[in-house]
């Protein structure tokens, strides 16, 4: 099982059960819809530079 990062709410997440989204050419994953949207209103705040 892969576990990844929900880089809005920092908890570890399935690759299997998240929502995936992809941006600037990475997948990122979720943990909910509402998660997802907040980091597609301002994913460069979520992101470390």
């Amino acid at each position: 099982m892969v576990k990844h990062l929900d880089f809005v709410c920092k908890m570890r997440v399935d690759e299997e059960n998240s929502i995936k989204y992809e941006w600037n050419g990475k997948t990122y994953y979720f943990c909910s819809q509402e998660c997802l949207e907040a980091f597609k209103e301002n994913p460069e705040r979520y992101i470390e530079k």
